[in-house]
């Protein structure tokens, strides 16, 4: 099988072979993952008594005037069995409105089957191993983000090496900052295959990613009691005692982290001349963790469109008191108005950043939409709100049909996520003629926008205003609150994120920003005799979705620039003549429909240069002109002032045509950093979606 390094959409998955019948074992470590008598029984004595979480939970704050959160970090995924011993103690222990944050790293992860036959040996975790089971992610290098109990228990999967994978876990690899974690990990698994037999994840490396990730709470267990191990941990600040091993094994260790000591033994300014001699300082991206923080928890967002109101919901879940503002008089008027919007993505043949955006922001929203849809039930109008029917993208000219043949071979390891059908299988799919070959997106589809937005914004922690048209933000230094200042009446907030679209240009903050408009209208197409049969989404350069209450959706028309919102016969023409082109055999009638009787709608999209949302905290525009002007002369120029940010203000805009796909990670990664977790995307990611980007682009061509 390939590795990544021949394919960057694939993992080398553990090679196993199983004693006992349901006991895996692995052939490249030569050792077992866990002991059938006694697996959990370990686990428990091990990472759970030593980490002293039965008490430390126990004490989390039972009140709703501050939600808690923990977080436990793990080295070795493997069969998951860590992860729900902790889930299955959560759940007896933790207060109902405290948070679970396990983060677990697996160079070579089990397969989807593997992992369901190594948990039938617990069947007392059977209810927390079948959730598991059913979300487990397609097995793609990079962060996968999963909930459970009504996203009171989150999982964080990280599907790379041990140190690669926390590194990008970092707010920096600057060394001025390695040791300042914004949210720190309050219990370490040290976990994995023994060091005798793994000796590339346990060394020196590792313990220092430890540590930087750590804080004065901070506690680790692991079953080694190595003393290369308990010397590494101890020279970065871990105080490390011995205690009685599990079963057989004699020893293990157990400890607490001591910044002071790490401070002093490893000072961050030792590294300084080295590492700013090898690479860029990446000082921009680092923001001070304790500006502008006066403890309160209420967030006003402006904008009541997806971005918006997937903030909220993400804001709300999270214990905040959150203030929805919208200038129109309902939510969804905008861009996130049409009845049905696509959700899937656009793949490429090299896993570049905005290709590893794309594809981790829509792995995480199948699953979003899929606990959406089961939390609507059986309600008369749910088919009319969301179908998982699948997604074809029709590969008609030669370029798309070479990129086809390139991905089939990426991504054939992962049938659930992308399929390759030729035309006689793909008109099968689809239930309709189709004359090329295509790409398949099984577990996508579409969904409707507007009551989406509804639903996630009915949470009892969300006011919503209407009609508030909100002209400029004030910060207050003395109170540490923002004034939001309307035509009407004004807004005091904690924190502030802007979510409003292109129309985010008009406060002063965030006029810097490079924002595109691109009008987009779509056709409302009654079905036809042979049209009906359509049981997919049909992606060309439009797109034509099933038909709901007897109409389909196509489009959708792109001009950039453009502002107008009525409606144009014109372009209802044009979105026919391209449905013609990709579909001839369709509608034989296609010729005779009339454009001036369909109706439709247009709306305004906001987009980037880079074509990645603006997604982060909204940068000080002219201290950072300042601060970075010497990259005007030199690019590389080693800078090591932390970036100006206005406090607790950020910003969730650009997301195109995509924003079904991209906001729910995205307002994930902003709920994150205001509620000061660590960050569910990599810090790649999260630098990639900053918006000062384009400030230090600006400077670096010296355009400013």
């Amino acid at each position: 099988m390939p590795d990544q390094a021949d394919n960057p959409y694939q993992l080398t998955t553990a090679e196993l072979h199983w004693y006992e019948g349901d006991v895996p074992a692995s052939n490249r470590y030569d050792d077992v993952y866990f002991s059938k008598k006694q697996g959990l029984e370990e686990s428990r004595y091990v990472f759970l008594q030593h980490n002293q979480l039965t008490q430390r939970w126990q004490q989390l704050e039972q009140r709703l005037v501050h939600q808690q959160q923990f977080t436990i970090a793990e080295t070795g995924f493997g069969t998951g069995l860590n992860f729900l011993a902790a889930w299955q103690l959560w759940r007896q222990t933790a207060p109902a409105t405290a948070t679970l944050h396990f983060i677990s790293v697996e160079k070579h992860p089990l397969t989807q089957a593997d992992i369901a036959r190594a948990l039938t040996a617990w069947p007392e975790l059977s209810a927390l191993a079948k959730p598991l089971i059913k979300q487990y992610p397609s097995l793609v290098p990079g962060h996968h983000l999963l909930d459970f109990d009504q996203q009171r228990v989150k999982l964080h999967l990280l599907f790379d090496d041990a140190i690669d994978g926390f590194e990008q876990l970092r707010n920096s690899s600057h060394p001025l900052f390695q040791h300042q974690p914004e949210c720190a990990v309050d219990a370490w698994f040290l976990d994995g295959f023994a060091p005798a037999r793994n000796p590339e994840m346990w060394n020196e490396t590792l313990y220092s990613l430890v540590a930087d990730l750590s804080d004065s709470h901070t506690t680790l267990a692991t079953f080694t009691a190595g003393g290369d191990v308990r010397r590494g941990l101890a020279k970065q600040g871990f105080n490390i005692s011995k205690a009685p091993g599990f079963g057989k094994k004699r020893e293990m260790l157990y400890g607490s982290f001591d910044p002071h000591i790490r401070n002093q033994q490893q000072p961050a300014t030792s590294k300084l001349t080295s590492a700013s001699d090898s690479k860029t300082v990446s000082a921009p991206w680092i923001i001070n963790r304790q500006r502008g923080n006066n403890g309160g928890r209420h967030v006003a967002i402006i904008g009541g469109g997806l971005a918006g109101c997937s903030s909220a919901y993400a804001m709300a879940k999270r214990g905040w008191q959150v203030t929805l503002l919208d200038s129109s008089a309902e939510l969804a008027q905008g861009a996130s108005g049409n009845p049905q919007g696509m959700l899937y993505t656009k793949l490429s043949a090299e896993a570049g950043l905005l290709n590893q955006f794309t594809l981790s922001s829509y792995m995480y929203a199948l699953r979003f939409y899929r606990q959406w849809r089961q939390r609507l039930g059986r309600a008369d109008n749910s088919k009319e709100l969301i179908d998982l029917c699948g997604v074809l993208q029709l590969a008609s000219s030669d370029k798309d049909q070479q990129l086809l043949q390139t991905l089939s071979r990426r991504f054939s390891h992962c049938p659930e996520l992308i399929q390759f059908l030729n035309p006689l299988q793909a008109t099968t799919q689809a239930g309709i003629d189709i004359n090329c070959p295509a790409w398949f997106f099984p577990a996508a589809g579409w969904v409707s926008p507007p009551p989406l937005c509804h639903s996630l914004a009915s949470h009892a922690a969300i006011e919503k205003r209407f009609n508030y048209d909100v002209q400029s933000l004030e910060y207050d230094d003395e109170k540490r609150q923002w004034q939001l200042n309307g035509s009407k009446q004004s807004l005091r907030s904690d924190a502030v994120i802007i979510a409003n679209s292109r129309d985010a240009q008009q406060f002063s903050q965030s006029a810097y920003l490079p924002t595109k408009t691109i009008r987009g209208q779509i056709s409302l197409l009654p079905a036809g005799e042979y049209s009906s049969d359509l049981k997919t989404v049909i992606c060309h350069e439009g797109y034509l979705t099933p038909a709901i209450n007897g109409l389909h959706n196509i489009g959708a028309t792109f001009d950039n620039g453009d502002t107008n919102t009525e409606i144009r016969n014109s372009d209802h023409q044009r979105n026919l003549d391209s449905l013609g082109r990709a579909m001839p055999t369709l509608l034989k009638n296609i010729d005779t429909i009339d454009a001036n009787h369909l109706q439709g709608r247009a709306g305004l999209r906001c987009s980037s240069p880079d074509y990645l949302p603006m997604v982060g905290p909204v940068a000080n525009y002219q201290h950072f002109i300042d601060d970075y002007a010497p990259l005007r002369k030199n690019a590389r120029a080693k800078i090591t002032t932390a970036g100006s940010y206005y406090p607790r203000l950020y910003i969730n805009i650009g997301h195109g045509s995509r924003g079904l796909t991209s906001t729910p990670i995205c307002s994930e990664l902003i709920a994150a950093a205001l509620n000061q977790e660590i960050a569910p995307l990599p810090r790649a990611l999260t630098t990639a979606l900053n918006p000062a980007r384009f400030i230090i682009r600006d400077l670096i061509r010296n355009k400013i």
